[in-house]
């Protein structure tokens, strides 16, 4: 029996040299074993393939990033397969899952050069439904994006990072504007956190670079906008994050200033029309 095997996923312009030289290796390799094998289940092979070469630790998927910010764009779409990751992806499971289905869909082009799998009419892959099955049996793999050794070293050695650099001029314009009074600390925490939010891949990316513990980063409840239907780009996730930082630090800074008021039992007095957890929209 004869199945479908459609796929879904991002589509990206141009690959990092990384990402290039390492699906290159990976093609070579399919090529060989499916030569010596006749063939013989080019499905699974790729899947066993992809899931051996495409680990990259979160230092090595932030300069793959850095290379290709087009990535900040993919969604998981339902790919995710782990209990752990598909229902509160991390920026980095997001990008990974991507490139790893890409990877397949370029090893099953291969295949068909090759003779070795067919297309339908609509180019749906023909894929036969045991193999199909063992392919669901494989245990999904998550990588753990929680260390990053080039975090523990930027920020031993201190200077200016990217996020330093965001930090420093949200917080100048912050206290220039809170000596106006024009505006409670409050609401112009907001404000000015969204005039420093960066939401383009391209800027998102430097960001990650100087700190991949930011691929580590999850939705949670930050992200609300019913375009994304709960599926927010990897890049949106972490621009998230980011802008809350900014809330969080300038909100610090008007307490500093004695601009906050707060209550007897010390929580944050917000105005009427305020929110405790601002949204990214």
């Amino acid at each position: 029996m004869l199945l479908k095997w459609p796929l879904n996923l991002i589509k990206v312009e141009k690959l990092s040299q990384i990402l290039t030289t390492t699906l290159q290796r990976i093609r070579l390799q399919y090529i060989e074993i499916l030569q010596e094998n006749n063939g013989a289940q080019p499905l699974l092979v790729a899947e066993q393939l992809c899931s051996a070469e495409l680990n990259f630790d979160v230092d090595s998927l932030a300069e793959v990033v850095a290379q290709d910010p087009t990535l900040l764009a993919a969604r998981s779409a339902g790919l995710i397969r782990h209990r752990d990751e598909k229902e509160n992806p991390c920026a980095g499971a997001v990008i990974a899952v991507n490139i790893h289905h890409g990877a397949i869909e370029m090893l099953l082009d291969t295949a068909i050069e090759h003779d070795w799998l067919v297309q339908n009419a609509q180019d749906d892959y023909m894929i036969d439904a045991a193999e199909i099955e063992a392919v669901d049996a494989l245990e999904p793999q998550t990588i753990d994006y929680s260390e990053s050794k080039i975090a523990v070293k930027n920020i031993s050695v201190g200077g200016s990072g990217q996020l330093t650099q965001l930090l420093q001029s949200a917080e100048k314009a912050f206290l220039e504007q809170l000596a106006t009074k024009v505006l409670d600390a409050y609401s112009l925490a907001i404000q000015t956190a969204g005039s420093h939010s960066v939401f383009a891949p391209e800027d998102i990316a430097p960001i990650v670079l100087d700190n991949p513990l930011m691929l580590a980063l999850r939705a949670d409840d930050l992200v609300v906008d019913e375009v994304f239907a709960n599926d927010p780009p990897a890049g949106i996730i972490v621009s998230s994050h980011i802008t809350q930082l900014i809330i969080d630090h300038l909100l610090d800074l008007a307490t500093e200033k004695g601009a906050l008021a707060f209550d007897s039992e010390g929580q944050l007095i917000l105005p009427e029309s305020g929110d405790q957890n601002p949204a990214i929209h």
